[in-house]
């Protein structure tokens, strides 16, 4: 009998024991785990953000927005369906419009304080590449805008928000095509930026070259 309540005994207290353990160890537990989520985020990469180039043809202002399917479907999950669609392809008239009634209260152009109405020309689905995420799809969206002053069309203001109203981390780059198409050049003043607001409204941006 003293045999055996002796082996209860010290059964009981290193059951005890293991729970305290445990218990103390908790906290060590977590602090690890919230460490190694860090690191995975550390080394994790956004999807490259969106990229507007402009161009001038005569008294047109052509613009063209290319951006993330993946980050367009966070957004707007309608577009889900759209990652089915094959390279290349252009958005039907109805795809076209959903998108459209999406990226318009995202942006917005003026020249000498005066709004210029866009009008969406069409999408396509491109494949694009990045040295960080790999291959992935995006959207590649064509505007034009009529412009007040075709000779001298810059400076033009911009305000920009598409995608990054709620995905902060997103940015936008901003680039001016000359009449030779191999000649991509920085705007000044506004190269990239991301996510500001201003009086309650997204920060406008002025677009100027040197």
């Amino acid at each position: 009998m003293i045999l055996s309540k002796l082996a209860c005994d010290l059964v009981s207290n290193w059951q005890g024991t293991f729970a305290i353990s445990i218990r103390g160890a908790y906290p060590l537990l977590f602090a690890i785990f919230i460490m190694a989520s860090s690191i995975g985020s550390a080394f994790a990469h956004a999807l490259p953000g969106s990229v507007l180039v402009f161009s001038e043809n005569e008294d047109q202002l052509h613009v063209t927005i290319t951006f993330s399917l993946d980050d367009l479907v966070i957004v707007e999950p309608e577009f889900e369906r759209l990652a089915d669609a094959e390279i290349g392809t252009s958005l039907t008239e109805e795809e076209l419009t959903a998108l459209r009634r999406y990226i318009e209260p995202h942006i917005a152009l003026s020249q000498t304080s005066n709004p210029l109405p866009i009008e969406f020309i069409n999408a396509t689905i491109a494949e694009a590449s990045n040295e960080h995420v790999g291959k992935f799809s995006q959207v590649k969206l064509q505007m034009v805008a009529n412009t007040i002053k075709p000779t001298d069309t810059l400076p033009i203001t911009l305000t920009y928000d598409a995608l990054m109203h709620e995905i902060r981390s997103h940015r936008a780059t901003v680039y001016w095509k000359s009449d030779d198409e191999n000649d991509i050049e920085p705007l000044t003043g506004v190269v990239d930026f991301g996510y500001k607001v201003v009086d309650g409204n997204p920060q406008a941006h002025e677009l100027a070259l040197p």
